[in-house]
């Protein structure tokens, strides 16, 4: 057909309607609205253009390096289906291997372990009435030496009368030191000091040492005796502090002197202590967050005093020594935290579904945890002694990965459990109002952030207490450092090691050479940034993919030794 020619159609009536060939169909001019309107069975001709751009402008992949930030939601959920699904699986695997495990909590304990554990527990609040008694009687001690001061001062000649008693001329002195009897005032305050102090030591020395041997020696059940060991180090710390600040306290009292002048030169480094944590938003975009101890406040709590009201430090609402009391101290015992002070900041509302919430978490994290260690964690470890009795590092390396995933899930759920639902829970009841128990661990970049951000109670004792001590004497941040990892080493030795009556060193290890491994991942932090990922994995790869399982392991298998031997 040429270009001229025209087409007919013909229709069912015998009309024919003639179509001029010439008309394009993708022609430039549109069909005209009455035309369309006029039959509703003529087609709407488009007046669409393949023609336009749509590479305008250079862009990366959005997994280039220098793609701008992009959500990876959908592959997050990805991996939760697939851990979901991978569970699943384990969980049918575990049932059909070994059925169901589970007895009743405490069934296999016996009944003098019971008891022994509880009686052990009984005796550990007559520590806290030792302490308040010694208090009591060192406060009575300090108001006499007080009146005494203030007496010299109004009066510089009664200090020369004092000294002329205290030392009468041609006075000897025995066996290289004064009787008490002739001590000047000042060295019959440091004298008093001294002999407090050696009495509350005696005291937190038994704290920890009557729980020990307990433990050792009559307590064969080894978390019945790792609990008692655990409360025991706990009330240890407490009365350690209550000790040391009360120390200060009544010299401060003693020379008339505020307590906050005298420790001047590092209050603000207890006040402003600042810690930079790095989150990554939904969108992928990573912040950088720095938390100051003074500005951290737990929202819906009303707090009667804060840091902003007093120029950056809280002030204590009682002195010395009215806080010498059996409710003080009371509350001190109780309260969720390690490092005593005459008051805390307080909220002043108790809810009750807050409170509720948390113990539910408590029991639902406990059955979970019980379930993971009867069910899954107990078959591993047994299937683990004859590896270690043939030394064969593959089916070892096996294990602690297999071990990894249970020990990492108990773990997570140890730290929700005590951390967050029974602290929160113990504050709101106690209205306890600084309720920083932990911060973004989960984000550190390296060991050392890592052991600074997951247990801020002993975190907070130990810079009190013992870095901050040491650093304002002279020492080195890195003395102090291995000092307080040192302490740490041995307590967790003392609390691993004692219950399973193996003290092999391995838990005392575990801790002391953390040392080195945070002078390795220190300038990887530098050198990545505080936002490294590489860092966060290191740290979860060393200390919770490897490190634990391995430790479980090696205390199962010599336990399991040790009981097949007896």
């Amino acid at each position: 057909m040429s270009q001229g020619d025209a087409i007919t159609t013909s229709h069912s009536d015998g009309t024919e309607k003639r179509h001029d060939s010439t008309t394009n169909i993708l022609s430039d001019v549109p069909p005209q609205t009455e035309d369309v309107k006029s039959s509703s069975s003529k087609k709407k001709r488009s007046t669409y253009r393949h023609t336009f751009p749509v590479h305008t402008k250079t862009l990366p992949s959005p997994l280039s390096k220098e793609a701008p930030p992009e959500s990876y939601r959908g592959f997050v959920n990805l991996g939760m289906l697939l851990l979901f699904g991978n569970n699943i699986r384990l969980i049918i695997e575990n049932y059909q291997k070994y059925g169901f495990l589970l007895s009743i909590p405490g069934s296999n304990v016996s009944k003098q372990d019971w008891i022994l554990a509880g009686l052990t527990h009984a005796i550990l609040p007559l520590h806290v009435i030792v302490a308040y008694q010694l208090e009591q009687w060192a406060s009575r001690k300090a108001k006499g030496f007080r009146k005494r001061l203030a007496d010299q001062k109004e009066n510089p000649t009664t200090k020369d009368d004092e000294d002329k008693k205290a030392v009468p001329a041609g006075d000897k002195v025995r066996g290289g030191k004064k009787d008490k009897k002739n001590l000047t005032l000042e060295e019959q305050i440091k004298e008093n000091r001294k002999t407090v102090g050696w009495l509350h030591f005696a005291n937190v020395s038994l704290i920890l040492g009557w729980p020990s041997f307990m433990s050792y020696f009559v307590i064969f059940h080894p978390f019945l005796a790792m609990g008692c060991l655990m409360t025991s180090l706990i009330l240890f710390l407490k009365m350690v502090s209550f000790a040391l600040v009360n120390q200060d306290l009544r010299y401060a009292y003693i020379q008339d002197t505020p307590a906050t002048e005298q420790s001047s030169p590092h209050l603000t480094k207890v006040h402003n202590d600042t810690i930079t944590t790095t989150n990554t938003t939904s969108d992928g975009a990573t912040t950088t967050t720095t938390l100051t101890t003074t500005t951290t406040v737990v929202k819906t709590i009303t707090v009667k005093k804060d840091a902003e009201k007093h120029g950056g430090a809280y002030q204590y609402e009682v002195h010395y020594p009215q806080n010498i009391t059996p409710g003080n101290i009371g509350y001190f015992y109780l309260a969720p935290t390690l490092c005593y002070q005459p008051s805390y900041p307080r909220s002043t509302v108790f809810r009750p579904s807050f409170f509720f919430k948390r113990v539910l978490e408590i029991v639902t994290c406990l059955g979970m945890m019980y379930f993971l260690i009867e069910q899954y964690a107990t078959p591993t470890l047994q299937n683990s002694v004859r590896a270690f009795d043939e030394l064969a590092f593959g089916r070892l390396l096996e294990r602690v990965l297999k071990l990894s995933t249970t020990s990492v899930i108990i773990w997570l759920l140890m730290f929700y459990t005590f951390f967050h639902a029974f602290f929160n829970a113990l504050a709101e009841v106690l209205y306890f109002g600084d309720r920083r128990f932990y911060l973004s661990w989960w984000n550190a970049t390296s060991v050392g952030m890592y052991w600074k951000t997951w247990n801020s109670p002993v975190y907070t004792f130990f810079k009190r207490h013992v870095y901050l001590p040491m650093i304002t004497s002279g020492h080195s941040a890195l003395t102090a450092s291995v000092v307080i990892f040192t302490i740490s080493a041995l307590l967790h030795e003392v609390l691993i090691g004692i219950p399973t009556k193996m003290i092999y060193g391995y838990a005392f290890a575990g801790m002391f050479f953390q040392i080195p491994l945070i002078a390795l991942t220190a300038p990887l932090e530098k050198w990545r940034g505080t936002g490294s990922g590489l860092g966060n994995m290191i740290f979860w790869v060393s200390f919770t993919i490897l490190g634990q399982p391995a430790c479980a392991l090696l205390y199962y298998y010599h336990w399991t030794k040790r009981s097949m031997n007896a």
